[in-house]
């Protein structure tokens, strides 16, 4: 009896020995659980350094491009002249009345939308004041080129064909190329300027009077 006795007294100490070390081993292991959800010094200063990096390289692609944005700008203008000239028919009895067509004339780096040779003024849709002489900010020139060279006025008929040149010098709806209020035959390049080496180009189809602006 006290043999089995002594047996089990050392069985339990035993028992209890491992206990205590699972126990022990069991705390560790949380406080490493615990210990790997912080981040050390080394860590966060790695995450701020990759976050300026990141910041460097984006930021300066994100900033606002002034002569882009005043491209954008003209190229509605064009296109709402475009509309205005299809809604808009001036064909009447009146043996002149191809110069009462709707047209934006350029001026450096204004501009304005007329009609009724040069009398009448689009109105600004959400403003309601004359389009006349507006300014295209951040912006120094406008160079026309291609099927528009030398040219500051591009008109559109009623079908919203572009034509180019001054409609008060013609003498006729339609003339010969090269002449003032013929049809464009060929790209029209509009090359807007800050004098310095951003510029952005906008392009008007011939016959459909599509424009867009250049990658």
């Amino acid at each position: 009896m006290a043999a089995a006795a002594a047996v089990d007294v050392v069985v339990l100490k035993h028992n209890y020995f491992d206990i205590i070390k699972k126990i022990e081993s069991t705390g560790r292991l949380k406080e490493r659980v615990l210990m790997k959800k912080a981040f050390t010094l080394l860590e966060l200063v790695f995450v701020i350094v990759v976050i300026g990096i990141l910041a460097a390289v984006i930021l300066p692609r994100v900033k606002t491009n002034p002569v882009a944005e005043a491209a954008v700008h003209l190229l509605s203008q064009i296109r709402y002249t475009q509309h205005l000239a299809i809604i808009d028919d001036k064909f009447t009895q009146n043996n002149t009345w191809y110069k009462d067509r709707w047209q934006i004339v350029l001026n450096g780096n204004r501009f304005s939308i007329v009609s009724d040779n040069n009398t009448r003024f689009a109105k600004d849709p959400q403003t309601d004041t004359n389009i006349s002489s507006v300014v295209l900010k951040g912006v120094t020139s406008v160079t026309t080129s291609g099927g528009c060279a030398n040219q500051s006025i591009i008109s559109f008929d009623h079908l919203g064909r572009p034509l180019v040149g001054s409609l008060a010098a013609t003498t006729a709806a339609y003339t010969v190329p090269g002449n003032n209020g013929a049809l464009l035959t060929v790209d029209c390049n509009l090359t807007l300027a800050n004098g310095s080496d951003e510029n952005v180009t906008i392009t008007i189809r011939p016959e459909t009077g599509y424009a867009s602006i250049e990658p």
